[in-house]
């Protein structure tokens, strides 16, 4: 990417603070001030994440899982649902983040206690994110120093992205530390082409890649991407040896998860999305919910064209203007909307239909200019993003250094449009350092907040977020003192009560569908752990209310009695 004649720029032009004498080796001439700011970005970086450090975890139900699921592994109770009444269920998660988190586990395997310790692994991630970020786009990129170390300062301060790393254990962002590796090794090794190190750094690639699938299963678009870049860039005998490499790494799990698919009987005694298939749960209206309804082939273009205007209504702003978009959109308030939850259609933003035509632009521009692995990955992620039946926020996230880069292309490129009869003109330049500088600064402001004590009332306010859980927490501590053991639990949150109370537990459901197989397997109680919604009462169900928070309306609990007695 190079400036022309006709005064169009792009991000690798010489940076207006550098001589252009100075960029031109990454690797030894960096100026000293660069050097040091770089290595001081990562220290305020990592003083943030540490104070901002809790023992927030499980309310978002899947980290939950991620920590049953490493307890079950470092315990040497195997890969499998250790919480349900029938043993031996197999989890149809991915393996890979459990299993990271497991190694933490068996350092220290005091529950809750190592929940502060496993969270430093997503920490850990974030600072590996930066590096990758920046190394990326100076090497492979070939932008400005200055430019590639606001992308990774922005990428690390992203309000989301610190809450997930700090109030949960969440998967998002190790699995962008690894989609990260991923391109930048593949880019390395294609770079090279030929020769002993092209191949190591083409395997670690694909090494990388496959993990990302068996950490998330949308990283099947990574290795798709690789794959076919591979033959793009006419590496064909590398992309064969790499697809079988690929092929020998995830192959196991996907024949292995497949002929350990929980049975029908399995699936309705656990519930949930965790023993349900995803070519199930694709055809769901809302993924894992059973009760959502049956999608058809005739559903399939309303579905992408609801979830593109979700991506261009709502992501947009909520990845790269955060502190805009919560100021404009309450999640809090959302959260608790049961129409919502329930599928209902969610508020769209129209400066966040902007942000997503100036995405659009710096990726064309972006790719017209060289058509790199990143972008086809990116290509391919959307498109899977955009067929699936859940809310799209999630599967975005993790794109979130490479969608700051086409803002800042698209930025640069309309400046460079308006000063064409200007070629010496440093205004496009200017604007995405400006543009830059402010993405840094609008991420860092929830965070100086945040220091400062400043109350607020959206989804990442600490202290409401703490407050639920606190909440949570003595509830399942008071079930796990008063409750006796042979009692089964349904719950909204299985695996957060099993970790507390040791007692068996199933996913929620409709009472009246589950009730005899609930007799069956030795059902007494419902526990309700409804961070999200307050659909219901206590009172309702006609039975004893053995719990009730007064703070939370969805956290309450009810003994159903002795199943022989039903």
């Amino acid at each position: 990417m190079t400036g022309t004649a006709n005064g169009d720029e792009t991000l690798n032009e010489p940076d207006p603070i550098l001589p252009e004498a100075e960029i031109t080796s990454p690797e030894t001439n960096y100026p000293l001030w660069l050097k040091l700011a770089g290595v001081g970005g990562l220290v305020v970086v990592l003083l943030i994440y540490a104070m901002r450090m809790n023992r927030v975890f499980g309310l978002f139900v899947d980290d939950a899982w991620y920590v049953l699921l490493a307890k079950a592994l470092a315990t040497g109770q195997g890969y499998s649902v250790i919480n349900s009444p029938s043993p031996g269920i197999l989890p149809l998660y991915p393996p890979a983040y459990p299993f990271l988190l497991s190694l933490i586990y068996r350092l220290s395997p005091q529950f809750p206690e190592n929940i502060v310790l496993l969270k430093w692994l997503s920490v850990a991630a974030m600072m590996g994110s930066g590096v990758l970020t920046y190394w990326y786009f100076t090497r492979h990129r070939k932008l400005t120093p200055v430019v590639a170390w606001l992308i990774a300062m922005a990428t690390m301060l992203s309000p989301t992205l610190v809450f997930l790393a700090t109030s949960s254990l969440m998967s998002e962002c190790v699995f962008m530390c690894v989609f990260l590796g991923a391109v930048v090794a593949s880019e390395r090794g294609v770079r090279l082409r030929e020769g002993r190190q092209a191949w190591i750094f083409l395997a670690l690639g694909a090494a990388l890649a496959s993990g990302a699938f068996l950490m998330r299963s949308i990283g099947l678009s990574l290795m798709a991407a690789l794959f076919l870049y591979l033959l793009k860039v006419r590496l064909v005998k590398q992309a064969l040896a790499v697809g079988l490499m690929m092929a020998a790494l995830a192959g196991p799990w996907i024949l292995y998860s497949r002929s350990r698919t929980p049975t029908p009987a399995q699936q309705q005694e656990q519930g949930g999305n965790i023993v349900q298939p995803y070519t199930q749960q694709f055809w769901q209206r809302r993924a894992g919910d059973l009760a959502s309804g049956t999608a058809t082939v005739k559903d399939l273009p309303a579905r992408v064209v609801e979830n593109i205007l979700e991506i261009g209504g709502r992501d947009a702003a909520r990845i790269l203007v955060t502190p805009i978009f919560e100021a404009l959109v309450d999640p809090a308030k959302e959260l608790q909307n049961q129409q919502l939850q329930a599928g209902g259609q969610l508020r769209w933003l129209y400066f966040s239909f902007l942000l997503a035509i100036l995405l659009i632009v710096g990726f064309v521009g972006a790719a017209r200019a060289e058509f790199r692995l990143a972008d086809l990955a990116v290509l391919f992620s959307l498109g899977i993003t955009v067929l699936w039946p859940w809310e799209t926020f999630r599967f975005v996230l993790p794109l979130t250094p490479f969608l700051i880069f086409y803002l800042l292309t698209s930025l640069q490129t309309i400046a460079g449009a308006v000063t064409r009869s200007a070629p010496a003109s440093r205004l496009p330049r200017q604007v995405t350092l400006a543009a830059a500088a402010l993405l840094v600064a609008l991420n860092l402001y929830p965070q100086v907040n945040f220091l400062l004590k400043s109350s607020g009332q959206t989804v990442m306010d600490e202290n409401t977020w703490e407050m639920t859980f606190n909440e949570a927490e003595q509830m399942v501590q008071q079930l796990q003192r008063t409750l006796p053991q042979d009692g089964v639990i349904s719950s909204t949150n299985p695996a957060f009560v099993h970790l507390y109370t040791g007692h068996k537990t199933v996913s929620s459901g409709d009472a009246s569908v589950k009730w005899e197989d609930w007799k069956k397997i030795g059902v007494r109680y419902i526990a309700r752990v409804a961070v999200f919604t307050d659909s219901s009462s206590p009172e309702e169900s006609g039975y004893r209310v053995v719990y009730k928070s007064r703070r939370i309306p969805g956290f309450w609990v009810v003994d159903l009695g002795v199943p022989t007695s039903r």
